[in-house]
């Protein structure tokens, strides 16, 4: 089974107990992604990031390019407890 698959499987699960609400919005932003085109706009497989500022898990703002002066840079996401 591949990742796209395995996402219409869980969504399904998903959708059989969620509020119409909340299906309704999944759809809507759906929707808005697809005409927005991110798919195109989305980094590929060899492409370099544009250099930016985040914040950290401290508040502190952190540079890639004064990350990267020290070497490879690896980015990690998480979902937050917010």
């Amino acid at each position: 089974m591949n990742l796209s698959e395995q996402l219409k499987k869980i969504y399904e699960e998903f959708a059989k107990s969620a509020p119409q609400e909340v299906l309704d919005t999944f759809e809507r932003a759906s929707q808005q992604l697809a005409e927005e085109k991110v798919e195109e706009k989305a980094l590929k497989v060899g492409d370099k990031m544009p250099s930016f500022e985040l914040k950290n898990a401290l508040g502190k703002v952190i540079k890639s390019s004064e990350l990267l002066a020290k070497g490879p840079l690896v980015m990690n996401f998480y979902r937050g407890a917010w």
